[in-house]
């Protein structure tokens, strides 16, 4: 009877990882270090409505954080909130993260200030 527990845990186990990597795999839509499917200075629709409003000086250090091939990306923003050139792409796995964080950084997420910047990165686990 313990080997038939010990050789159902182990099933379960190498089930589990299995399908872990399947599921890594078939959400990886680009290798990692490849370019991504848009370019970084075409900025979607969403990352202007996130700059502040006009007549408001915009701080210096902007930062555009993007999923790119299920991992964090991090651009540089121009002065005109769109990303210019990326600076990182982290080991942060986006699919790994809690839902609303993984939601925010896959629609893309803005953030002025390298403290808040330092922070984010900081809270999401690097």
């Amino acid at each position: 009877m313990k080997k038939l527990w010990y050789c159902l845990f182990y099933g379960l186990c190498t089930f589990t990882l299995v399908f872990s990597f399947a599921w890594m795999l078939s959400t990886q839509t680009t290798p990692p270090g490849s370019a991504p499917a848009e370019s970084a200075s075409s900025a979607p629709p969403n990352v202007l409505a996130q700059a502040p409003a006009s007549g408001v000086a915009l701080p210096q250090g902007g930062y555009y954080l993007c999923d790119e091939g299920g991992r964090l990306a991090v651009y540089r923003c121009g002065a005109d909130g769109k990303p210019t050139q990326r600076l990182e792409l982290t080991e942060i796995y986006v699919n790994l993260l809690p839902e609303p964080d993984a939601l925010r950084i896959k629609q893309g997420l803005v953030v002025w200030g390298d403290q808040e910047l330092a922070s984010l990165l900081e809270d999401l686990g690097n």
